[in-house]
């Protein structure tokens, strides 16, 4: 303030009157005349928060995705029949491509089996599954011709011939389905490779799919849910085919290092390579995530969306592909005839691991916000992620108002004006409350409160 002495008139410049140093003098004056929605704040509320949503719907799409895939997806090869043919002094067939002595090391045989027309070279180190799922070291001259065995094979296909070999032997299996049973290694064989091929492109999908479809949903917006939940599912699944084959290109030649580090293709890795398996995976699932968050931002038209969708699913990617072999290996153990629990907990995690960073990633970022302090979604923070954001009660409105006769179908409208924003009523008749004062158009501060009909936001930026 310029006090004249000569006058003693006070002079206020608009600088001054304008400034957040009065706005907030005015608001503690209503606060200690107990007007509501001035200091009164109910905080966020745990259950709206960004990176809990989408972490919990990303596992539900992760899990959906391994429901999907694991019917076809087989980690070792499964026949059943009754034993036709039975030779204990068989070795691995001698016009195999690659050197003899070392496969010969690599996977000693202690016989094969025919079964179902096919013959499998049984390992030394094959193991019998009792009924009650424990496992101990098969006697092959235990078993006899018209036995009715079950056999899980490891399938090394080849240009001359492929290999069956036998690592785990299940005694008197249960019937399977006609069609099932009429199935060789080889068809068991092409499956496995086309749910591979699929495998991060389905993931990645329905990941996409659920997280895109998550704000939308809460905001009882069925069009943008749909919207971006259809593109999260279609960018993820064509982003997961191509990340995928990105992926196998660097996951191949580190597990085949990692393989290496062991004895044997089937014992367990060594410490060296059971790190470099981690890396791997770790980075493949970095480049599949790359796609799993980039619905909403693309349905929307929203950079900063699209940006925090990317960083959000790349870190997601690799923590979950970091923590997919521990739990494997480690919780799980690795002497399994199948990976299907694993995998299960690990996509979930993958699926969590996505979700919960795109979430940390877009808090971590974002500039300006509005909390809703009171209205049907008390506690829920909508992000302003466009330079111009619609509010009314239009489902498609960017803040969608609904339940509240006050509110106009295009009520007002949020503007970014350089680093600063500002609200504006789209009509005179319907005004907006700018701490409990009509207003047409103004700019906004942090945590200044905003009221359209009988919904009241908090309005907050990021400090600094």
């Amino acid at each position: 303030m310029n006090a004249n002495n000569s006058d003693s008139v006070i002079r206020i410049t608009k600088e001054e009157a304008t400034s957040s140093h009065v706005d907030d003098l005015l608001k503690r004056q209503m606060s200690l005349r107990g007007d509501p929605g001035v200091t009164r704040d109910r905080g966020r509320r745990w259950y709206y928060q960004s990176w809990l949503i989408l972490g919990i719907v990303g596992t539900l799409g992760a899990l959906l995705a391994w429901a999907i895939i694991e019917p076809y997806f087989d980690d070792l090869l499964y026949l059943q029949g009754p034993i036709t043919a039975l030779d204990l002094s068989s070795d691995l067939p001698r016009q195999l491509t690659e050197d003899q002595e070392k496969l010969d090391r690599r996977f000693p045989i202690g016989g094969t089996v025919t079964l179902s027309g096919e013959q499998i070279f049984m390992l030394h180190s094959a193991k019998l599954i009792n009924a009650d799922g424990t496992r101990q070291r098969l006697a092959l001259d235990g078993l006899k011709v018209g036995d009715s065995i079950g056999v899980y094979v490891e399938y090394l296909s080849g240009r001359d011939r492929s290999l069956a070999l036998g690592k785990f032997v299940v005694r008197s299996p249960g019937p399977q389905s006609p069609s099932r049973a009429k199935m060789t290694l080889d068809h068991l064989h092409a499956r496995k490779q086309a749910a591979g091929l699929l495998f991060f492109a389905i993931v990645a999908g329905l990941i996409g799919l659920f997280i895109g479809a998550a704000d939308g949903t809460i905001c009882r917006l069925p069009r943008r849910a749909l919207l971006s939940g259809v593109i999260g599912l279609l960018v993820g699944f064509v982003g997961g085919l191509i990340s995928g084959i990105a992926a196998n290109v660097v996951y191949g030649p580190l597990n085949a290092l990692a393989m290496k580090m062991s004895s044997d293709s089937f014992s367990s890795l060594s410490t060296f390579g059971f790190v470099v398996q981690m890396i791997g995976r770790s980075l493949a699932w970095g480049l599949a995530g790359m796609a799993m968050g980039l619905g909403q931002g693309v349905a929307l038209r929203s950079k900063r969306l699209l940006i925090y969708g990317l960083l959000g699913g790349v870190v997601g990617g690799l923590l979950g592909g970091m923590l997919f072999d521990p739990i494997d290996l480690i919780l799980l153990g690795p002497d399994k005839p199948s990976a299907h629990w694993s995998r299960l907990i690990g996509l979930a995690m993958i699926g969590l691991s996505v979700g919960v960073m795109i979430g940390v990633v877009e808090f971590l970022a974002r500039d300006a916000w509005l909390r809703m302090t009171q209205g049907p979604l008390t506690g829920k923070e909508f992000l302003l992620f466009k330079d111009v954001m619609s509010i009314g009660s239009s489902p498609r409105s960017d803040i969608y108002l609904f339940n509240d006769p006050q509110v106009g179908e295009h009520h007002a409208i949020m503007r970014a004006v350089g680093d600063e924003c500002e609200i504006e009523a789209r009509q005179s008749t319907q005004p907006v409350l700018l701490n409990n004062r009509p207003h047409q158009r103004a700019r906004l501060r942090h945590g200044d409160n905003v009221t359209i009909g009988r919904t009241s936001f908090v309005f907050q930026r990021r400090k600094g």
